[in-house]
C-alpha cells in the first residue's frame, strides 16, 4: 500500500519550522514583545530547540490526520520516482541538496572554530593583576558565589570589535587591549558576560547556530538568531540595572562601549557573546521602560499555555497523505481490495487496517477505506475469519 506519510522527523521539522516563524513576528512586535517578558521569550526560544533535539511521535496515542486535497496532491508528486532510471524524486533532491548545505554549514563552523581558537593562543594577553579590568574581575570573582564563576578567565586581545564570551567547556572573557573603561564601567561590562555564562546564555546560542546549520534555507532562523541575541542582551541588561541610578551609569558604558571604532575586528565564532553586537536602541527602551506596569499576567498565561499546547501537539499527530499517483502503480505494488484488506475498529473510534494479515496503519475513519471493507469490533473477532501475520 502506498502511504505517502510524514514521518515524526518531518513533524518535528515542520512544528520547529513554524515555531522559528511565530517568534520571529513575536520580535517584529516591541509591544508584544515587552508584555510577554524577555524570560518567556527565552523559554520559548529553547522550547524550539528541545522539539528539534527529540523528533519522535508518541506512537501508542499519535493520531493521524490527513491532508487536504491540493496539499496532499503536492506532498505525492514531490515524492515521486522520476529521474535517473526511476529510483530519484525531487523530494531525493531537495534531502541531497539539504545535506550538502549541512555538510557546508558544519566545515566553515569547524573551521571559524579552529582558526578562532588558534588566533585566541596566539595573540591572547594575560592581564597583569593591577590592570583597571583585572582588579574589577577579581573584585567580581571574589564576590561570586557560584562555584562556575572561578573558571572563567580575562584575556585582552587585538583587535577585538567589543568585549565578548567565548567557550563552553573553559569559558573565557575577552576584551579589546584599547578599550578605555573606568574600574566600575569594567565592573557593569564583566558582570554582564559573566552572567551570560550563568544564564546558560551561550549553550542557548549554540543550540540557535546547530538549528541555523540544519535549515540553512529558512530566511527566518537568520532573523530568529539575530533577534535572540538581542533578548538575551536585554535580559541581561534588566539583571544590572535595578535601580535609577545604575539605569544611568549602564547606559553610559553601553553607549561608550559601542562607540568604539576599530578597523578589521578579530572574527568570533557565532555561538560566542559580544557585548555590543544587537540593537542598541531595543536595549535602552528594554532599559529605561517601565516595564512591570506593561505586565499583562492574563496576556503571558495566555501565550504560555498556547505554546505548550503547539509543542505537546506536535507528538500527538502525525500528518499523512493518502495521494497516489497513477504512473506509480505497477506490478511489483499490492492494490488494497476487499478480498486482500480489513479494517478493526478500535475502543477510541479509529480503526487499525491489515493489508495481507500485516498491520499498516491506524486511520481515523474509513473515510479513506475501500467500499465494502469489512470490519470487526474487535482482534478476538478478526482472528476467527482472518490469518493475521502481525498486529499493531
Amino acid at each position: 500500500m502506498l502511504d505517502f506519510s510524514i514521518s515524526s522527523v518531518n513533524m518535528a521539522i515542520l512544528v520547529s519550522n513554524l515555531f522559528i516563524i511565530f517568534l520571529v513576528l513575536i520580535f517584529r512586535n516591541r509591544k508584544v514583545m515587552f508584555r510577554l517578558g524577555l524570560p518567556l521569550l527565552v523559554g520559548f526560544v529553547i522550547l524550539i530547540c528541545v522539539r528539534m533535539i527529540f523528533p519522535v511521535e508518541l506512537l501508542s496515542i499519535s493520531h493521524n490526520v490527513y491532508l487536504p486535497d491540493l496539499l496532499a496532491t503536492i506532498v505525492g508528486e514531490t515524492r515521486r520516482i522520476r529521474f535517473f532510471h526511476d529510483t530519484v524524486s525531487w523530494w531525493n533532491i531537495f534531502e541531497i541538496v539539504w545535506g550538502c548545505g549541512i555538510l557546508y554549514s558544519l566545515l566553515q563552523y569547524i573551521k571559524r572554530n579552529y582558526d578562532c581558537q588558534k588566533y585566541i593562543r596566539k595573540h591572547a594577553v594575560i592581564l597583569s593583576d593591577t590592570s583597571i579590568p583585572m582588579q574589577a574581575f577579581t573584585q567580581i570573582k571574589s564576590e561570586a558565589t557560584k562555584k562556575g564563576v572561578q573558571k572563567i578567565s580575562l584575556l585582552a586581545l587585538p583587535p577585538l570589535k567589543s568585549p565578548v564570551i567565548y567557550g563552553l567547556r573553559k569559558p573565557c572573557i575577552l576584551i579589546p587591549d584599547a578599550l578605555k573603561l573606568s574600574e566600575s564601567e569594567w565592573r557593569y561590562v564583566l558582570l554582564h558576560e559573566v552572567n551570560h555564562y550563568l544564564h546558560k546564555d551561550l549553550y542557548i546560542k549554540f543550540l540557535l547556530h546547530i538549528i541555523c546549520m540544519i535549515y540553512w534555507w529558512n530566511p527566518f532562523c537568520r532573523f530568529l538568531k539575530n533577534d535572540t541575541d538581542t533578548i538575551l542582551e536585554m535580559r541581561i541588561d534588566q539583571t544590572l540595572t535595578d535601580t535609577p541610578v545604575h539605569k544611568v551609569e549602564y547606559l553610559s558604558c553601553l553607549l561608550k562601549t559601542a562607540s568604539y571604532q576599530i578597523e578589521n575586528p578579530v572574527s568570533i565564532p557565532d555561538f560566542s557573546i559580544n557585548f555590543c553586537d544587537s540593537v542598541i536602541v531595543q536595549r535602552f527602551d528594554s532599559i529605561t521602560k517601565n516595564n512591570k506596569r506593561q505586565d499583562s499576567y492574563t496576556f503571558k498565561i495566555t501565550f504560555l499555555f498556547f505554546a505548550i499546547f503547539l509543542y505537546l501537539g506536535s507528538y500527538f499527530i502525525t500528518f499523512e497523505s493518502n495521494y497516489f499517483p497513477a504512473d506509480l502503480f505497477t506490478d511489483d505494488i499490492i492494490i488494497p481490495t476487499e478480498d486482500n484488506c480489513f479494517v478493526i475498529k478500535c475502543p477510541d473510534g479509529q480503526y487499525d487496517f491489515y493489508l495481507y494479515g500485516e498491520y499498516i496503519e491506524t486511520l481515523p475513519n474509513k473515510e479513506h477505506c475501500i467500499i465494502g471493507i469489512t470490519t470487526y469490533k474487535n482482534i478476538q473477532e478478526a482472528r476467527k475469519h482472518e490469518k493475521i501475520i502481525s498486529e499493531k
